[in-house]
């Protein structure tokens, strides 16, 4: 049977972003996204904890805040510790991708995609 392990959510920063140096040039970022689903009185908010490496670490420190509208497309991982003679666990994302929508409210700057070339222009 395949295996398949991927997600994509969006959601708001619940916090300002602290990045780690750790040695070999890695940079590493825990972020947690709320996730808002339904509508109303029925709506419920999710905490997703997510792992941010090197780029998409360093990205989320400098133009991402408290607030700031992210979608994270990454893998599920699940953590496994011993506490107090007990088994703990909690599930996390590793993201693969991050991309900042802006802030809640603010308009996103959507810059136009570039042109696609004349094909007639082209040399070969």
């Amino acid at each position: 049977m395949a295996m398949f392990n991927r997600v994509i959510i969006a959601g708001n920063l619940c916090r300002d972003v602290e990045v780690k140096e750790l040695s070999g040039d890695k940079t590493v970022a825990d972020i947690t996204v709320a996730v808002n689903e339904g509508y109303g009185e029925r709506q419920t908010v999710s905490y997703i904890d997510v792992t941010l490496w090197n780029n998409d670490a360093k990205f989320a420190a400098n133009y991402l805040s408290k607030g700031a509208n992210v979608l994270v497309e990454g893998r599920i991982k699940q953590e496994r510790w011993e506490q107090e003679g007990k088994t703990r666990s909690k599930i996390k994302v590793i993201a693969n991708k991050l991309v900042g929508l802006g802030k809640s409210g603010a308009p996103v700057d959507v810059t136009p995609a570039a042109a696609a070339p004349d094909m007639d222009q082209v040399p070969f």
